[in-house]
């Protein structure tokens, strides 16, 4: 969990930082993809280079329909726009790696068959 809070927080600093700037929610999904691959080593989950692109292509995806086209939208409203887009992002990175940390933990626990 403190390595999640870690990722949040580093996701909502980049969105601070960047609020102003269309365009930059692609380094939040930079930072997800390697979340996903930090998590997957921590749980000792082998990824190769094509479940790394496989998980890119659906972050990006996923991220574009739902992140990243909330975040352009809220650029346009100064200031409240800008502090709504750290907290979509924040919320996005937080629950992204809930589900992957859930993911990984389960696919390495269980038994092979």
């Amino acid at each position: 969990m403190k390595l999640i809070l870690i990722y949040t927080l580093i996701a909502g600093v980049i969105s601070a930082l960047t609020a102003p700037i269309p365009g930059t929610s692609l380094l939040l999904t930079a930072l997800e993809i390697y979340m996903l691959v930090h998590f997957a080593k921590i749980h000792d989950y082998k990824l190769g280079f094509k479940e790394i692109g496989y998980s890119a292509v659906a972050i990006y995806g996923l991220s574009t329909l739902l992140k990243d086209t909330a975040l352009e939208i809220l650029t346009f409203v100064p200031i409240i726009g800008w502090g709504s887009e750290v907290i979509v992002a924040m919320l996005f990175v937080f629950f992204l790696g809930l589900l992957a940390d859930l993911y990984f933990k389960k696919r390495t626990s269980s038994p092979p068959a």
